[in-house]
């Protein structure tokens, strides 16, 4: 008996939901969902029935208890908001077998070994690991100088997910960031930035990005691209 850790983040093959990695990218800020389960000799999939009650994880340095599924699955999600990009986290899960009582306690929030004597260690029965390497991306949108001057005001920025949800992202502001529209350059060129949050991103492949904006006569301008999110 082993077992198998992965994620909702990648790479991860075209269609497939799950990435098996040893080593993953996350963006910052991005939610990700782990799945464990406990496989056999050939990698299918054996049934904690028996076998296994929870699973401990290591999140870094937090550690998370989660039970099976109907499907015998251990799933739990986290969310990384206090990382920064390039940063690594290791994440290991293992499944164990209660005896007796739970080796750890979680009380108000923080978790506590048991220190009776009279315990027996639960059963560890099987293990993985994975390491996730994170990044930031940055959108960068050059935009030709038209005749007349563009209007910041009018601009949008929408990025679009594969799950055709939509993000709106307006000229930054004070108390509102937003994209930072600098130029026109010695080349003539308008350039567009800014810094998207994790969950404004496909979790891997590419998101499409598109900056529609009007100049001071009127003209509508647009400019698109595919933004690489591995």
């Amino acid at each position: 008996m082993s077992a198998s850790l992965a994620t909702n983040t990648g790479p991860r093959l075209s269609g497939q939901q799950w990435s098996t990695a040893a080593e993953q990218l996350v963006h910052v800020g991005e939610s990700v969902r782990f799945d464990f389960v406990l496989t056999d000799w050939d990698g299918s999939l054996l049934s904690p029935i028996g076998l296994a009650d929870y699973c401990a994880a290591y999140v870094g340095g937090e550690r998370i208890e989660v039970g099976f599924d109907p499907n015998g699955h251990f799933r739990f999600d986290f969310v990384f908001d206090a990382v920064a990009a390039g940063e690594t986290i290791a994440v290991a899960a293992e499944a164990f077998r209660q005896v007796g009582g739970r080796d750890f306690i979680n009380a108000q929030g923080e978790w506590f070994e048991s220190q009776s004597p009279y315990e027996v260690a639960d059963k560890q029965v099987a293990g993985d690991n994975l390491l996730l390497r994170f990044y930031r991306a940055t959108i960068e949108l050059p935009l030709a100088r038209p005749a007349d001057d563009l209007e910041p005001d009018t601009g949008v920025l929408r990025i679009r997910r594969s799950d055709g949800s939509v993000s709106s992202v307006y000229v930054d502001r004070p108390g509102r960031p937003g994209f930072e529209l600098s130029g026109p350059d010695g080349m003539g060129f308008y350039h567009v930035r800014y810094s998207p949050t994790g969950a404004e991103l496909n979790a891997t492949g590419t998101t499409e990005v598109e900056f529609v904006i009007f100049d001071v006569a009127g003209q509508r301008h647009r400019v698109a691209s595919d933004l690489p999110t591995p």
